[in-house]
């Protein structure tokens, strides 16, 4: 199989649709597309590990797909940290509706970002460069998002700290995970009533268990909500 094939693609439709996602050809030609510069760029600038094709089509497009669920029409989406485009990009790609700003502390990942939101001809979708602690003092960015989502953090506590300014009322954090053991520790001490305490902040807190379509892995996706204080 070789990337932006047909049968490359044809692994993308099934595997969001196993998901419960609906995802058109021309959607998988334009993540093909991305995924080819990916690779080009990955050459120079160290933008992912993941090089085999069927990897590529489902830990990264199909794996950052299954955030869509969980994001509400037209919401603006922060993806902190996003790398060489995940999972901002191919949710911005399968759902248009969205507005998307991709954040990364590299330069050179930025550089990426900005280039194939060019050459793909994306609209709605923005790439910055920026640590996350100066962006939330910016007026455009904080209080600004519904949604931030990421895969890059490792600790709930960290990614619940940096991302929580950039909220709007009424927003969540994503944070997407591999295995449960790697959140398990952090939300052992989840309150009965569901809540977490992170950084001193109160979230309410939803698993979301699924498997990646047909390597069978299991993956979770964890949505913190803000706890309003009464």
């Amino acid at each position: 199989m070789e990337i932006d094939s047909e049968k490359w693609r044809q692994t993308l439709i099934e595997g969001a649709l196993a998901l419960g996602l609906t995802m058109t050809v021309g959607q998988a030609r334009t993540m093909g597309e991305h995924a080819l510069e990916l690779l080009q760029w990955n050459r120079v600038t160290n933008l992912t590990t993941i090089t085999d094709p069927l990897d590529v089509a489902l830990k990264h497009y199909v794996d950052a797909l299954a955030a869509a669920p969980w994001i509400g029409d037209r919401a603006r989406v922060m993806d902190a940290g996003s790398g060489g485009g995940f999972p901002g990009l191919p949710l911005a790609i399968l759902r248009p509706d969205l507005s998307v700003t991709l954040v990364d502390s590299v330069r050179k990942k930025v550089s990426f970002l900005k280039h194939t939101i060019r050459t793909l001809g994306l609209s709605d979708i923005d790439a910055v460069h920026g640590r996350l602690e100066d962006l939330c003092l910016l007026p455009e960015y904080r209080g600004k998002f519904d949604r931030v989502v990421c895969r890059a953090f490792s600790s709930l506590e960290d990614f619940a700290n940096l991302a929580l300014p950039f909220l709007s009322p009424g927003g969540c954090l994503l944070a997407m995970k591999g295995l449960q053991a790697n959140h398990s520790q952090e939300t052992a001490n989840q309150k009965g009533d569901g809540s977490i305490i992170l950084g001193g902040t109160s979230f309410s807190v939803h698993i979301h268990r699924y498997r990646l379509p047909f390597l069978d892995a299991q993956r979770s996706l964890v949505q913190l909500t803000p706890i309003s204080e009464v």
